[in-house]
C-alpha cells in the first residue's frame, strides 16, 4: 500500500491508490464531470434516426448495393471444369477423412467397451 507524500492534509490508508506519471501516488478518486478533459467526457448518444435522414440512409444502400454488383462484376470467376474437379478433391478429402476418424472411433469404442466390460 502507498503511503501519502507528507503534509497530506487526510489519511489514505486504506484507500485505493493511483500512481501519477511522476511517480507520485494520489487517492484514486475519479475527477468530477465538469473537470473532464474533452476527450475523457462521455459522448452523448446519438438521437433516433430522424425522418430527414431516411433519404439519406436510402441513398447510401443504394450506391452500396451498387458498388458491390460492380465489384461482383470485376470478380474472375473460375470456369464449370475448374469447379467440377475442385468439387471433386473437396469430396475425397472429406470421405477419406470421415472414414479414418470412423476407423478410429470403431476402435476406440471396442477398447473402451473391453476395458468396462470387465
Amino acid at each position: 500500500m502507498a503511503r501519502a507524500p507528507e503534509g497530506a492534509g487526510e489519511s489514505t490508508l486504506g484507500k485505493p491508490v493511483r500512481v501519477s506519471p511522476s511517480g507520485l501516488s494520489e487517492p484514486a478518486v475519479p475527477p468530477k464531470p465538469d473537470r473532464l478533459k474533452p476527450a475523457d467526457r462521455p459522448t452523448p448518444r446519438p438521437a433516433r434516426l430522424q425522418i430527414g435522414q431516411l433519404p439519406r440512409l436510402w441513398s447510401t444502400a443504394v450506391q452500396f448495393l451498387g458498388d458491390v454488383r460492380a465489384e461482383m462484376n470485376r470478380v474472375s470467376w473460375p470456369d464449370r471444369q475448374t469447379i467440377i474437379a475442385s468439387t471433386v478433391v473437396v469430396v475425397f478429402v472429406l470421405t477419406v477423412t470421415a472414414l479414418y476418424l470412423a476407423g478410429w472411433d470403431y476402435i476406440f469404442a471396442g477398447l473402451f467397451s473391453y476395458l468396462f466390460k470387465r
